[in-house]
């Protein structure tokens, strides 16, 4: 795993993800034999916002780089 690597929300099988270095968000599946997808920030708070509010994810607001990440979900 990368050092420049920060989860920012959780679902039941999924990380949304952003390394700093590149700027760049995914979404990683938990299992490491899937791919990840290249998502927007936009995109990757829209499934943040859909896990956490059937139950089955969370955010994790105020990590570093996540500034729009978490205004886009608290937007929600």
């Amino acid at each position: 795993m990368s050092n420049d690597r920060t989860v920012h929300g959780v679902t039941a099988d999924m990380e949304a993800v952003r390394y700093d270095r590149s700027g760049k968000w995914y979404m990683e599946p938990t299992d490491p034999a899937l791919p990840r997808q290249l998502v927007t920030v936009a995109q990757a708070a829209a499934s943040i916002d859909k896990a956490w509010t059937d139950g089955s994810g969370a955010p994790c607001f105020d990590r570093p780089g996540g500034r729009a990440f978490d205004r886009m979900l608290r937007a929600l």
